[in-house]
């Protein structure tokens, strides 16, 4: 009887592996935008200055690294969007069937600029780089297009997230106001090499 107990042991402690596992938490991730692309949202002073309206292109599970393409516009009216701003990013994450407000949040207090550049390389190189003078981040009012320029949605500082559906907001301004707010829809999804 101990005999069998030790080989039924054996047999079920051992390490098999059949497939490639990933942690289904969180891990290296690509970042897909739904179709739904990103708008402006609505600020409690109504002062939207800077409005985001963009798509992207359908994203295709079956060819994972074939970027989406951007095409949509970022317009400022009035108002220079520079570091003497702040941002606060908010992520709502969707869990059973509901959105959980604020499952992430990211505020800065000042360097609003500098921190887009740095965290979200691709959408500032897709509207912002051709306009930039020496190395300075500051982005003046007026329309910044894009038409089926190919998104790579990398975040360099951010090299671990957990996977699942996120609304994402962004809210940036000066003091008290708020003068920019856009929304997006997207997943995070397992990295496959």
């Amino acid at each position: 009887m101990a005999l069998i107990l030790v080989a039924l042991l054996t047999l079920l402690c051992q390490k098999v592996h059949h497939s490639n596992a990933f942690n289904s938490f969180a891990g290296p991730y690509i970042v897909v935008i739904e179709d739904r692309g990103a708008y402006s949202c609505e600020l409690p002073n109504n002062h939207i200055l800077w409005g985001w309206h963009w798509r992207t292109s359908h994203f295709n599970p079956n060819r994972p690294r074939e970027k989406q393409l951007l095409t949509g516009n970022i317009t400022g009216l009035n108002v220079t969007l520079d570091d003497s701003w702040s941002a606060t990013v908010s992520m709502d994450s969707l869990s059973n069937n509901q959105w959980k407000e604020n499952a992430l949040v990211f505020p800065w207090k000042s360097k609003a600029c500098t921190i887009f550049k740095q965290n979200i390389p691709s959408l500032y190189n897709i509207f912002y780089k051709k306009t930039e003078i020496k190395g300075e981040c500051r982005f003046k009012p007026g329309v910044y297009t894009a038409n089926n320029a190919p998104l790579d949605l990398v975040f360099p500082n951010f090299p671990i997230l957990p996977y699942g559906r996120y609304r994402i907001r962004a809210t940036a301004g000066k003091d008290e106001n708020l003068f920019a707010c856009f929304a997006v829809y997207g997943r995070v999804i397992p990295k496959m090499y």
